[in-house]
């Protein structure tokens, strides 16, 4: 088997500040007994000093304007679950490993029977790259025979490093540092108070010696390290549901302001119907205040959809004509309607999209912006009689599209053909119908070429041979 890790190194500080669009020095911190303690903090804050374990009454010291606040292991582990859905479009065997004191989160996912089909491991960690920086995603990706192994590599810095083979991967692990090899810190210290500094070091100690010293779990982590035991993840099975809810640290009163937050959910949402080949039709936001009930506001697509910037469109049109009875101080975005895709019908030897219209974006777009009963479309209605053959209804996604012996230009009435008609191109077709509610007709239609170079619709009473009258142009 062959694994690839996505090392998640910055989620903590990801999720808590993602609903929060400024710029600073920022930290996270937990209690610890009696203690508050930060428990991760950015570039700009650890430049200042500013260190994992550390008080926070201390690290404000060092930097009074460091934006500080809990962390939310719970909205952490809700993420894990959305990323490792979008992941599930790779691969049928997908891992959500949890954090660690020495690791981070990170997904593991089983490539080995995948490589073909994605043009083996530079496109395939390309597409993987590419969705979670759309996703707004620090990572670090690593492929190894073992799923330990590749969190290492993929935690230690290695980003990017493959390796395929069980000796290649003890090469790549006896080079790491004790302190980038996961140890717990009992262990850490004991081995290097015997003088030993690299993982390559421990590997060549004998194991009976080192159970008795450290205990069978060090072992264990070794064996599975190398690929020699089994990791004790079950595997990661997607919800039929989608969720997803941001604090915020203070009262939101305008819709503008929320729109960052909105776009982040609705990217989420369309990586996690993606991954399912699916779409949705249906969600709701969930709009929470201080002290009065969550407001709701219903999001109705006509067509399944799994396109972020179309959901994004849909769900920010419905929001802003929506009035908000208080601050709101969490955002939240539930999805239950999730049905399959259809595919696109295409020609077999197309290459690819040409430009289309995306047409049904537009059409939430406009629905968004201008209300549902401002959109409407032709269609079809099972009545003979051209005059009577469309009704204005509801929009929808994908229209019906007319037989090709049907003109799209019809006349608001029939007036007599002035132009002389060179050869008849199709019919003659009769409609006979409309005796029983006192509008029948009787005709004979054809599509004739006339002397202008024109394709028109005409008919004259059925079984004569007066004039023509015209019905319609065709393009």
């Amino acid at each position: 088997m062959l694994w690839a890790c996505l090392a998640l190194p910055q989620l903590p500080l990801e999720i808590a500040f993602r609903g929060d669009p400024q710029c600073g020095p920022r930290l996270l911190y937990s209690e610890v007994g009696q203690r508050v303690v930060v428990v991760q903090a950015d570039n700009a804050a650890t430049a200042a000093g500013i260190h994992p374990g550390q008080n926070l009454g201390a690290a404000r010291a060092l930097l009074p304007n460091v934006l500080a606040k809990p962390r939310q292991s719970h909205a952490e582990s809700a993420v894990q679950e959305t990323l490792a859905a979008w992941a599930y479009g790779f691969s049928s065997q997908v891992l959500c490993l949890p954090p660690t004191p020495q690791l981070p989160a990170a997904l593991a996912l089983e490539v080995g029977g995948s490589l073909k089909l994605f043009d083996g491991w530079p496109g395939l960690s390309g597409l993987l790259r590419d969705g979670m920086r759309q996703l707004g995603h620090a990572h670090s990706l690593a492929c190894a025979p073992s799923v330990a192994g590749a969190r290492l590599l993929a935690s230690a810095g290695h980003d990017g490093m493959a390796v395929t083979d069980g000796r290649q991967l003890q090469h790549a692990l006896a080079q790491l540092t004790l302190t980038q090899a996961g140890l717990a810190p009992r262990q850490l210290a004991a081995l290097q108070a015997m003088g030993l500094r690299r993982l390559g070091d421990v590997f060549t100690l004998p194991r009976p010696e080192l159970a008795r010293r450290l205990g069978p779990e060090l072992l264990d982590w070794l064996d599975r390290l190398r690929g020699q035991a089994p990791d004790p993840y079950p595997p990661y099975r997607p919800p039929t549901q989608f969720f997803q809810r941001i604090e915020f640290d203070y009262g939101i009163q305008t819709h503008m302001a929320l729109q960052f937050a909105l776009r982040r959910l609705c990217r989420e949402l369309a990586a996690f119907v993606f991954a399912r080949a699916g779409g949705v039709l249906h969600f709701t936001l969930e709009l929470e205040h201080e002290d009065l009930p969550a407001s709701t506001i219903a999001v109705g697509l006509r067509q399944a959809m799994n396109a972020p910037d179309a959901l994004f469109d849909a769900a920010r049109g419905r929001l802003e004509h929506a009035a908000l009875p208080a601050a709101v101080v969490a955002l939240g975005l539930r999805a239950r309607d999730l049905p399959p895709m259809a595919p696109e019908r295409r020609d077999l030897f197309d290459p690819g999209p040409r430009g289309d219209l995306d047409l049904p974006g537009l059409i939430e777009r406009l629905r968004a912006r201008l209300g549902d009963e401002a959109v409407c479309q032709l269609q079809h209605y099972p009545d003979h009689r051209p005059e009577r053959a469309w009704r204005i209804g509801e929009s929808q996604a994908q229209a019906g599209h007319a037989a090709n012996h049907r003109p799209h230009w019809l006349l608001p009435r029939p007036i007599p053909l002035r132009n002389q008609v060179l050869r008849i191109l199709r019919g003659p077709e009769r409609i006979e119908t409309g005796w029983w509610d006192d509008h029948d007709i009787r005709r004979d239609y054809v599509i004739a070429e006339l002397d202008t170079g024109q394709h028109a619709w005409l008919f004259r009473d059925a079984g004569s041979e007066g004039a023509w009258m015209l019905h319609g142009w065709f393009a």
